[in-house]
């Protein structure tokens, strides 16, 4: 007996590597999903985007790095001109790391 699979109903998943410079994990994505604001991130790097501030090349689009924040705080992206994985260099990218003071968090 022959069985005819439609195109419509097999999924072809395809791979993607994730936009965050620290993970680069590889993970599987949907084929309708297109990548947001922040490219592709693997689910890890994606449940930080809720609890931390971005650091992001304004060049290439590429995530440096995550900053915690505080669970009232806004989350924001900080962006950098460039970075070492597009036209810069390392000396380029300023990572931004938290810093504390009596009356503000940066």
């Amino acid at each position: 007996m022959e069985i005819v699979i439609e195109t419509t109903g097999t999924i072809k998943w395809h791979f993607a590597k994730c936009n965050n410079t620290r993970c680069n994990s590889i993970f599987l994505v949907h084929p309708d999903e297109k990548p947001g604001d922040l490219g592709f991130i693997c689910p890890d790097c994606s449940r930080k985007v809720h609890t931390s501030h971005i650091v992001q090349c304004a060049s290439c689009r590429t995530i440096l790095n995550f900053v915690r924040a505080a669970p009232n705080e806004e989350k924001v992206v900080f962006t950098v001109p460039k970075c070492s994985h597009c036209i810069g260099t390392i000396e380029d990218e300023w990572e931004i790391e938290p810093l504390y003071q009596p009356d503000s968090y940066i």
